[in-house]
C-alpha cells in the first residue's frame, strides 16, 4: 500500500489547485478564527472554564463550523460512497478536537503563519456516504458528562472503521471511473498524536 497522501503539506499544497474563490474562503475564514484565537479574553475563559463542556464546546465550536465551510478535497473515497449518490465530505483531521489541542498550546501557534497550516490542514476532506460519515464521528470521539474521550487516534480512524480509501480517475461521467487502492492512514502531525493520547480510552 503506498504511502499516505492525507497530510498537512498535502492540503498546503492542493490549496493552489481548487478554485481561486474556495481558496479566498479558506484564507479569509482563518484570518477571522486567528482573530478569534489571539483574543485574550478567549484564552483567559479557555484557561480557567475548559474542562466545562458548554465552554469547551462554545469556544472550539466557532473553528469548526467555519472549517467545516471549507473544502480541499485529498482526492480519496471510500468504495460504497464511490457506488453512491449519496457522498459527503469528511473532515479527517477532526477539527474541533485540532483546536483543543491549538489552544492547549496557544504559544506554538501564536504566528499566522503556522496558525494558517493548521486551519488549511483541516480544510482536508475525504468523499465517504453519510452513514460513514456518521460512524466516523461517534466512533471517533465522546464528549458527554464533561469528559472528552477519543476512541481512536486521528492517524488510524480510516483503519480502525474498517473503511478502504481509493482515487477515482477523472472521466466527467462517474459511471465512466475507475478506483485505484490507496493507504487508508492519516499522516496527522506527531505532536497532535501525542496530544491524543491523554484522551484515548
Amino acid at each position: 500500500m503506498s504511502e499516505s497522501i492525507i497530510t498537512m503539506q498535502g492540503a498546503i499544497d492542493r490549496m493552489n489547485t481548487i478554485k481561486a474563490s474556495s481558496s479566498k474562503k479558506i484564507e479569509v475564514y482563518a484570518k477571522r478564527c486567528y482573530i478569534d484565537f489571539m483574543n485574550p479574553e478567549i484564552i483567559r475563559w479557555w484557561n480557567d472554564e475548559s474542562e466545562d463542556t458548554n465552554v469547551g464546546r462554545a469556544i472550539t465550536r466557532p473553528f469548526y463550523d467555519l472549517v467545516h465551510s471549507c473544502s480541499i478535497p485529498t482526492g480519496l473515497i471510500t468504495e460504497s460512497a464511490f457506488n453512491s449518490h449519496k457522498k459527503t465530505k469528511d473532515h479527517c483531521f477532526r477539527p474541533q478536537f485540532v483546536y483543543r489541542f491549538m489552544l492547549d498550546n496557544h504559544e506554538q501557534f501564536e504566528d499566522f503563519s503556522v496558525f494558517r497550516e493548521w486551519f488549511v490542514m483541516c480544510c482536508s476532506t475525504i468523499l465517504v456516504t453519510p452513514n460513514e460519515n456518521d460512524r466516523l464521528s461517534s466512533e471517533g470521539t465522546k464528549n458527554h458528562g464533561g469528559e472528552y474521550v477519543i476512541m481512536s487516534p486521528t492517524d488510524k480512524q480510516y483503519v480502525r472503521a474498517n473503511l478502504d480509501l481509493f482515487t477515482y480517475s477523472n472521466e466527467r461521467s462517474w459511471a465512466k471511473r475507475s478506483l485505484t487502492p490507496a493507504s487508508n492512514g492519516i499522516n496527522a502531525p506527531s505532536t497532535l498524536l501525542e496530544y491524543e493520547k491523554v484522551f484515548i480510552s
